[in-house]
């Protein structure tokens, strides 16, 4: 069977979570390169070296999303790493999403969330595109949306929230001024999904029912990793050469 990301060249932030690790190693498994950042490139050592081992390349780079700075060295190094880039995954997260009710959140807080979910990435997109463009390169860049921020907001989440709304219509408006250029973009959704082991899983499994949440999802569990990873594949690879401006939402059928 054929690999379906073979000699695609990826970037990826949020590299150094439990999912970033995990797409980083389905990626590579399906013949991709990589190009990982997180806010340490240390945390990024053994992942790089799995990679390697796998027969893929790999290279780390250390980028903070509220740091101009880092984001043009980020695009700059990403870019020569491997003489271009076919796919942008934006998978990183601030470090802390809840941040208060809306009356109460600072305005220094709505503009360190907004960096980091939407201006950072955006600056990054801004380097990297044209080139992609210029490239002649038929290319995809993939958002990570949240039901909090398009679907379902939770009290307590506003920062975070309004951030991942403005993400949205930020990929629907890349959607809608790259297409014709050859650059596809697209969100990717995931509803309550465990990261980490079995008991990082079950952990996080017992909040969602203690919360009530597992009640508004059809099937009644949580997600895992592996079963997102079907849905990042495809928006990463050439089968979806036809997607544009589609939110891919798996989240177990949350109503």
């Amino acid at each position: 069977m054929a690999l379906r990301l073979y000699k695609k060249r990826i970037l990826l932030t949020g590299a150094g979570g439990d999912m970033g690790r995990d797409i980083a190693r389905t990626f590579a498994a399906e013949g991709a390169d990589l190009v990982l950042t997180t806010r340490s490139v240390a945390k990024l050592s053994k992942l790089m070296d799995e990679i390697t081992a796998m027969g893929r390349r790999a290279v780390g780079v250390a980028a903070d999303f509220t740091n101009n700075a880092d984001i043009d060295h980020l695009a700059s190094v990403a870019w020569e790493a491997f003489g271009g880039i076919d796919a942008v995954l934006l998978s990183s997260q601030p470090p802390e999403p809840n941040q208060g009710k809306l009356l109460d959140i600072s305005d220094p807080v709505l503009a360190e969330q907004q960096q980091a979910i939407v201006w950072g990435p955006l600056r990054l997109l801004r380097h990297i595109v044209p080139q992609m463009i210029e490239a002649g390169i038929k290319g995809s860049v993939i958002t990570v949306t949240s039901t909090t921020g398009c679907e379902n907001p939770v009290e307590g989440y506003a920062a975070y929230g309004l951030a991942k709304g403005l993400l949205w219509v930020l990929t629907r408006q890349m959607a809608l001024e790259w297409a014709r250029h050859g650059v596809r973009a697209n969100a990717f959704e995931p509803g309550n999904v465990a990261t980490g082991d079995d008991e990082q899983a079950r952990r996080f499994e017992t909040m969602i029912v203690t919360s009530g949440a597992i009640n508004r999802n059809a099937m009644r569990r949580v997600g895992r990793n592996s079963e997102c990873m079907g849905a990042l594949i495809y928006l990463a690879s050439d089968e979806s050469s036809y997607t544009n401006g589609q939110r891919l939402v798996v989240n177990g059928g949350r109503f």
